[in-house]
């Protein structure tokens, strides 16, 4: 949305998610050089390996439409 200019999408997302009672999961810095080791064993870019350590710490199912993802030992279910 950004780079279309599209702010006030971006901010309606985030008034959204604020009152949805959602959170948004990070990793700690300390594990981040994982991401490199994701990337070279499943051959992942770094959004993909980013998800994948996403889901992988926080015990979650992959939902996404990216076939890449199958290359993993995660599950992944389409939406």
């Amino acid at each position: 949305m950004f780079k279309i200019k599209r702010f006030e999408v971006f901010n309606n997302f985030i008034s959204d998610l604020q009152s949805s009672n959602q959170s948004i999961i990070g990793l700690k810095i300390d594990i981040y050089k994982t991401l490199k080791d994701i990337s070279e064993k499943y051959n992942l870019d770094f959004d993909d390996s980013y998800q994948y350590l996403i889901a992988k710490t926080n015990n979650l199912t992959l939902i996404s439409f990216d076939k890449d993802f199958d290359k993993t030992d995660l599950k992944r279910i389409e939406p």
